[in-house]
């Protein structure tokens, strides 16, 4: 885990892409894309099925090893408004167990904007302690922690392209890398990283079991 400062409160970056609040006892996961591959599979495009149940496993595991009251899920849960209902049983389970067990705070994205749950109130954003957390950057004066855009870094090793999820952290914002096991990327040298941090940002590259951070300045 890399220790930060964020509107003079202590966040940490996990490993597996996830933000940790030990004062409030918030963990904060963003893309999961759940279903994706079953979204695809309806237009002819067969994947292996199973992204959700390993999503939903390591974001099972991630809790049991944090003290955790609230799940602040930052949108784009599952990848169309449909995906609940198409979860197998084991897949649901998980997912209910969570919901049961913690103060589940689902922000939708725009990929499940309509999306109906039950038991799940949903909620365009959410703001605690003076920082908003919402799926996409807002115009807000406020401290926020979004997602929406998976950013990665473009590494060149050995005549070799490898692409690696990261944070970008600045004074007043945090841009989460997506959760899902199966997401995209943008890479973080885009115009449109550009015009949102417009401060001075950090790069925290996620690499297997560490966080490393790059200098890309």
């Amino acid at each position: 885990m890399k220790k930060i400062v964020f509107n003079k409160n202590t966040f940490f970056l996990v490993e597996q892409g996830i933000l940790y609040w030990p004062k409030n006892l918030v963990l904060v996961v963003s893309d999961l894309h759940l279903e994706k591959s079953s979204y695809f599979a309806k237009f002819g495009q067969f994947l292996p099925p199973y992204d959700s149940i390993e999503t939903l496993n390591l974001l099972d595991e991630i809790l049991k090893q944090h003290k955790v009251k609230t799940v602040i899920l930052l949108g784009d849960v599952f990848h169309d408004n449909d995906g609940y209902d198409r979860l197998d049983r084991r897949a649901k389970l998980i997912f209910n167990k969570i919901n049961n067990k913690y103060n589940l705070l689902f922000v939708v994205g725009n990929h499940d904007q309509d999306i109906n749950i039950p038991n799940i109130k949903t909620y365009e954003d959410i703001t605690i302690d003076g920082i908003n957390f919402s799926h996409k950057p807002s115009n807000l004066n406020s401290h926020q922690v979004f997602g929406h855009f998976h950013p990665k870094i473009l590494l060149k090793l050995n005549g070799k392209r490898i692409f690696k999820k990261c944070f970008i952290v600045s004074s007043t914002k945090i841009c989460m890398p997506a959760f899902g096991v199966f997401t995209g990327g943008l890479n973080v040298e885009s115009d449109i990283f550009k015009k949102i941090f417009k401060q001075n940002k950090e790069y925290f590259l996620i690499d297997n079991s560490h966080i490393y951070q790059i200098n890309l300045n």
